[in-house]
């Protein structure tokens, strides 16, 4: 009996992991990654940009282009910055920074640093959001040449995170949670005045895809700035 019940559960693991790595590898976080479903899961910052890409592919519109992990040179600088996930639609160029965390998040456009804080009341600084994406906005604004209108700076936490007291006042900037991203898609998608055509979304797209393939160097100087930076 307890031989038939082990089969039985593990026939049902199989079977849903099954599933998840059909699902996955019908994603087009997968088509434009190729990473391993068990790296991914493994590792939050992917899980939470794969995540993300899910929602966005499911209700962004049809028309949408999406990229991940795109390096970009700084504007009037040698140093590269790295965008977790951008999409492209007939409503504007959304730059988003995926943030998996948890706990309770503290913040406003004007600091440096925002707080973590966890249930164990531990506290923990990062470098604000909002301006960090503020800076892969404006490379990829040199890099395309396009105005600062059809640019939207969206900040994406984790499910597992209270948003508690984050104050954003300026147009075209966005924080919230990714439990809230669906409503955010359907919002901008009903609201919005059209401003780019089917040819510029594609445009763009191909401009901006060989930038997720750059060379293992450059990935290698971005993670030792990011290092230096943050020490």
């Amino acid at each position: 009996m307890l031989i038939v019940f082990m089969i039985t559960i593990l026939t049902m693991v199989l079977l849903i992991f099954y599933v998840k790595q059909k699902n996955y590898r019908a994603s087009i976080y997968y088509a434009l990654t190729h990473n391993k479903m068990l790296k991914v899961m493994f590792d939050k910052g992917k899980y939470g940009e794969y995540l993300t890409s899910r929602i966005i592919e499911k209700h962004a519109l049809k028309s949408h282009k999406q990229l991940l992990n795109v390096y970009i040179l700084k504007k009037n600088s040698q140093d590269w910055t790295e965008v977790d996930l951008l999409y492209i639609d007939r409503t504007g160029l959304y730059v988003i920074e995926s943030k998996n965390y948890s706990g309770w998040i503290f913040g406003n456009e004007a600091q440096q640093q925002w707080t973590q804080t966890m249930k164990n009341n531990k506290k923990f600084k990062f470098y604000n959001p909002i301006r960090q994406n503020a800076t892969h906005i404006r490379a990829i604004q040199k890099f395309l040449g396009l105005p600062d209108e059809i640019f939207h700076s969206v900040i994406v936490f984790s499910e597992r995170c209270v948003l508690k007291k984050v104050e954003v006042k300026s147009e075209n900037v966005y924080v919230l949670k990714r439990e809230n991203l669906k409503r955010f898609i359907a919002t901008r998608n009903q609201s919005s005045k059209q401003v780019f055509t089917q040819h510029e979304i594609e445009s763009i797209y191909k401009k901006l895809r060989p930038q997720m393939h750059v060379t293992e160097i450059v990935k290698a100087q971005h993670l030792q700035t990011i290092q230096q930076k943050y020490k």
